[in-house]
């Protein structure tokens, strides 16, 4: 009967049977049992992982929130802003937002790169001075009457909206936050056609009943 070899795994020298030390290579023959990987805590996960699944990262806060998630739940953005991509700001000197703004209120907005505000100034600096213009030929030869309160706030809005829109395409133009904000601008709109449609309104209540 022959005998049963015993070699070491590593280097393949002859080894007894009941060795533990493998005497050429010095490796243990000793059988371990097999460990178990230990679980990957939260705070050690890979980033992009969320408690072992994917994440997505907040572009305001970078908050990571789960792959389910469609807003952030730290701050409430969405999802999509991800994919949204940078606006592109237009260098323009404060000198030239404001010459620009001289030549037509809203246009030094405009070439500052905001372009909806610069929009909203233009329109309402149209509409103002265009109506006082109106009024002004309208009545040409003649005395204006009662009709002067309406275009003495037309002429006042029209001033107003010149004067400020330059003051602000120069501060939008520098990185300051502007003396009216959009915001503002658009309640001093309805608030303008309010008082202008009551005006009209009361204008032409007396010529209405004395027809």
């Amino acid at each position: 009967m022959s005998q049963i070899e015993r070699r070491c795994p590593s280097c393949g020298a002859l080894v007894t049977l009941d060795a533990e030390w493998c005497g050429q290579c010095l490796r243990t023959l000793r059988e371990e049992p097999p460990s178990e990987p230990a679980p990957v805590r939260a705070a050690e996960a890979e980033p992009g992982e969320r408690g072992g699944g994917p994440t997505w990262a907040c572009p305001a806060c970078e908050h990571e929130n789960a792959i389910s998630l469609d807003r952030c739940e730290l701050c409430g953005t969405a999802f999509a802003q991800l994919f949204a991509e940078p606006e592109r700001r237009v260098q323009i000197s404060p000198s030239r937002a404001f010459g620009w703004s001289l030549a037509l209120p809203g246009l030094g907005h405009w070439m500052a790169g905001r372009k909806l505000d610069g929009v909203a100034r233009m329109v309402l600096f149209v509409w103002t001075f265009g109506t006082v213009i109106t009024l002004l030929v309208s009545r040409r030869g003649g005395g204006f009457g009662s009709a002067g309160v309406l275009l003495a706030v037309f002429a006042v809005s029209a001033i107003a909206v010149y004067a400020v829109s330059a003051v602000d395409a120069r501060r939008v133009a520098a990185d300051e936050e502007p003396v009216v904000s959009s915001r503002t601008l658009l309640w001093a709109s309805v608030v303008l056609v309010v008082v202008s449609v009551l005006l009209a309104t009361l204008l032409a209540l007396p010529a209405a009943r004395g027809g």
